[in-house]
């Protein structure tokens, strides 16, 4: 995953919740905070419009600058791409993706928690197609379900970041169809047909 990338992440999830907090550690050890209140260095609109112009073929990418993001706020990180959210007294688990929303459809269909009804769960896709980032939502509706809510979402978390892995194969197959490892690979079953040709 690229810089660039981690940084259409953090700041589409600091986009899409309220109250949250992003603390941006640049190459220089500034740290620059990115949230709703008085006190921060810049506010969420503005830094997606700096993301957005830097992942433009144009723009100028200043991601590389950002050497990690550190989440807070109303974000809570568990770790492995998931983050805990309360709102309203209502727990959600926010997790932000690489994927196009149906995609992360069709994943999240293939996620199941034993014991938990796969209705016990509920999933909502927010895209922003100008990060190129989808933000899924996992609450449940269910007191008796809601206990599960950790284990659902680590699922999904992982899972979409196996699709983003395929999807990211995929396209470096479509860019070079003879990839470098597949040629050296290839070469001895080459020498071999010239030996036993002559």
């Amino acid at each position: 995953m690229t810089s660039l990338e981690r940084l259409r992440l953090a700041v589409a999830l600091g986009h899409a919740v309220p109250a949250a907090e992003l603390r941006l550690h640049t190459v220089d050890g500034e740290v620059i905070v990115v949230a709703g209140h008085r006190t921060a260095d810049v506010d969420p609109c503005a830094m997606r419009r700096i993301v957005q112009s830097s992942a433009r073929p144009q723009g100028v990418d200043r991601s590389r600058r950002v050497v990690d993001v550190t989440i807070g706020g109303s974000l809570e990180d568990l770790g492995a791409g998931v983050h805990r959210v309360v709102r309203h007294g209502v727990e959600q688990r926010w997790i932000a993706s690489l994927l196009e929303p149906h995609r992360i459809a069709t994943v999240l269909a293939t996620v199941a928690v034993d014991g938990v009804p796969h209705d016990a769960v509920q999933a909502r896709l927010e895209p922003d197609p100008d990060l190129g980032v989808t933000v899924l939502v996992v609450t449940s509706p269910d007191a008796r379900y809601r206990h599960h809510l950790d284990e659902f979402a680590a699922q999904a978390a992982a899972a979409c970041y196996v699709e983003e892995l395929r999807q990211s194969i995929d396209d470096a197959a479509e860019q070079d169809p003879a990839p470098e490892w597949r040629r050296v690979m290839d070469v001895p079953t080459a020498r071999r047909r010239d030996r036993e040709a002559s």
